[in-house]
């Protein structure tokens, strides 16, 4: 074993099979987070120091294959391809192992060091089966590893693996044979490859069966060679002798021996040891999968969500709320008496603690929410939403962005819509997330709910807005279905991967990774916007009133300053939604980022106090306001649900929408107008009952 070497280690897989469980456990809280340069696609780096030597681990995008079709195939086909780490670990899911080794025939093809982690063993013995890990390691060519990533088990003999051996390729992984017709055609092809310098430079064997199977990154590079134009007659030649031969496209029938290799393995490694007939994953599905119990099982796991977020959080929320309030007075009483002061107490403490305050419950939510995906369990959501999301012209894919949005923001939930093959789907899907209650509109509902409401109801009412999130998202997506975009949804497939119980230290690395986004934008975006708020609303001065009161005095500042100008011209257009001046402002903010309408609450709220340092959380000041009401806090919360999305959201979806003006201007003005009339009408006819 040499001392002080740097490895480079990638973890590659197929969604769902442990593998960030493992890149986890392998390095803690020794990550670095960030995308790979030109795409959305996360990339993540984790650090380990084991016995001498520095071990960088890459955890590569989940991926059933690496043809080129989507951006994770791309993403982790070129780090392969390109960045040549010294080993790759593949992790398979021992209970999926037929469609997990799909990927191994094609890592294989590549060329580069194996081993292979044969994860999640004790979900694959609770089925009362076995798996031959040497028998594995003998069909397969490279060492094989049984191991429980939430466990811990196995790891340790990875790692010894990695560090005490220098030579990786000694073990050459076994790669799939296509039959003599398809190698007859890669051996007229070869030498074609073999003229070009760069093409010469890949791996040889990933490269010819890459051009018969159509694939567009290996075309692209046979476009590029200096013999392209015989490259690219033989690749047709080839496909078109083979497809008269076998009577089918090459690409079944290389996926077809891709599978027969698989199946062959898996058949031969598994056993059945009990005779088990039912697993828990079988037990489990029977109700959250059944035609009936389906739905209200998903109801269920959104109301515990819920509820476990607001019972929790609630005593911690309020703590960072007085927390905040009294810095503010704190720091209002060491400053003199000016525009710096009220800078930095009614500006960025009122505006930006408000904003962070609610820290607590985006990371209880956030746990929450992790638990239920790496359980197993959110696949089986989108799974059974799609037969009532189809009805409503959606694809059951559309389900991830809308959950990706709930879970954080909606801009990587318009993203995600890059998954949908149909062009209309992506369209409708992009035009119906930013309905859904974001990680940036959950402090605003946090804020409104607990201001009006008791505990004992707040679960209640937060997730009756999720059910009309719900509602407002497939009654858009119908509507533009029979509208401006008709037309029926794609098929849906989907593999479900088995029930296991997640990781408190993997459920702790996801909250915080989503958390300390929230954190960060506080520290920026919201911080700047703060700024500006309290500049729009303290500017220009107005006369001080020797005969009026502060609090009067602080009154007639805002209705005079630029901010208070805005809002009276606006008011009008808000009065019949019971909305006055500074909240219409405040929404108007929040077009830069939602979490800025708690922070323009915030700001307003703390500039017209008289005695900063005995003030009280926002909450309770906005529940002791004669001006609001449970109704207007309701059709507050609504219109915020509605109206047109932040600023970051709205690029994003003009950019991913193909740069549409059309589509762009449906959306902003579509949004607005459909809040609007929504929040009328629940105002008005809460005001006729008296509410």
């Amino acid at each position: 074993m040499v001392q002080n070497r740097k490895i480079i280690v990638a973890l590659a897989g197929n969604p769902n099979c442990g593998k960030s469980t493992i890149f986890n456990t392998l390095t803690g809280a020794n990550q670095r987070v960030g995308n790979y340069p030109g795409v959305t696609v996360e990339k993540k780096e984790g650090f380990r120091e084991y016995k001498g030597c520095d071990i960088t681990f890459v955890d590569l995008p989940g991926t059933y294959s690496l043809s080129a079709y989507s951006e994770d195939e791309v993403v982790a086909g070129d780090f392969l391809l390109n960045e040549k780490p010294d080993i790759v670990i593949h992790v398979v899911d021992a209970s999926n192992m037929e469609r997990n080794l799909y990927l191994f025939t094609q890592l294989a093809e590549l060329d580069i060091p194996l081993i292979v982690a044969l994860n999640m063993i004790d979900i694959l013995q609770a089925q009362g089966k076995s798996a031959d890990e040497k028998v594995m390691s003998d069909l397969l060519g490279v060492p094989v590893f049984a191991t429980v990533g939430n466990k811990k088990i196995g790891l340790e003999k990875i790692l010894d693996y990695i560090v005490e051996n220098e030579d990786f390729s000694r073990h050459k992984a076994k790669r799939t044979d296509y039959g003599s017709d398809i190698k007859a055609e890669t051996d007229e092809l070869e030498p074609l490859i073999s003229k070009d310098e760069a093409l010469k430079e890949l791996p040889k064997n990933w490269l010819l069966i890459k051009l018969l199977d159509n694939d567009p990154l290996a075309l692209k590079l046979a476009a590029d060679a200096d013999n392209s134009s015989e490259i690219l007659a033989q690749i047709e030649k080839s496909r078109n002798h083979l497809k008269e031969h076998f009577g089918d496209k090459v690409e079944i029938i290389i996926t077809g021996r891709r599978y027969g290799f698989a199946n062959a393995v898996a058949k031969t490694v598994l056993k059945d040891v009990s005779g088990k007939k039912t697993d828990i994953t079988e037990i489990i599905d029977s109700f959250a999968l059944n035609k009936y119990l389906g739905i209200p099982v998903f109801a269920a796991v959104m109301y515990i969500i819920f509820k476990f977020t607001f019972s929790l959080s609630g005593p911690v929320v309020h703590l960072f709320g007085l927390f905040f309030e009294k810095l503010g007075g704190f720091t209002g009483n060491l400053l003199p008496d000016g525009p710096v002061k009220s800078l930095i107490v009614d500006g960025i403490i009122g505006g930006v603690g408000g904003v962070l305050s609610f820290f607590p419950l985006i990371l209880f939510m956030f746990f929450a929410i992790a638990f239920f995906e790496d359980s197993g369990y959110m696949a089986r959501a989108a799974f059974v939403m799609d037969k009532i999301m189809s009805r409503f012209g959606l694809h059951g894919k559309s389900f991830l962005p809308l959950m990706i949005s709930t879970n954080g923001c909606a801009v990587p939930g318009i993203l995600a819509t890059r998954t949908l093959d149909s062009k209309r789907d992506r369209l409708i899907t992009m035009f119906v997330t930013p309905f859904m209650i974001c990680g940036a509109k959950l402090p605003v509902f946090a804020l409104i709910i607990g201001a009006f409401f008791s505990a004992k109801y707040q679960t209640g009412v937060m997730f009756s807005m999720y059910i009309l999130s719900v509602v407002i998202a497939l009654g858009a997506a119908k509507l533009l279905s029979k509208t401006v975009l008709r037309g029926e949804p794609a098929h849906f497939v989907m593999e479900l991967p088995p029930y296991h119980l997640p990781t408190l230290k993997g459920l702790l690395l996801k909250m915080w990774e989503r958390g300390w986004l929230y954190v960060k934008k506080a520290g920026t975006i919201i911080v700047l916007a703060s700024i500006i708020i309290w500049a729009m609303f303290s500017y220009p001065k107005a006369p001080a009133n020797e005969n009026f009161t502060e609090a009067e005095n602080a009154s007639i500042q805002i209705q005079y300053s630029v901010a208070g100008r805005i809002g009276s011209f606006i008011e009008p257009l808000f009065k019949p939604i019971g909305m006055d001046g500074n909240r219409a402002v405040a929404l108007v903010a929040g077009f830069a980022a939602k979490e800025i309408v708690v922070s323009t609450l915030g700001t307003i709220y703390s500039l017209g106090e008289v005695n900063p340092e005995d003030s009280q959380p926002l909450r309770e000041k906005i529940a002791a306001d004669p001006d609001w009401s449970p109704l207007k806090g309701i059709v507050f919360l609504i219109f915020c649900l509605i109206y047109i999305p932040c600023i970051a959201s709205v690029v994003v979806f003009f950019k991913e929408s193909g740069s549409s003006i059309k589509w762009l201007t449906l959306l902003v003005a579509g949004t607005t107008g459909f809040a609007w009339i929504v929040s009328f009408i629940v105002f008005q006819i809460g005001t006729l009952l008296g509410l």
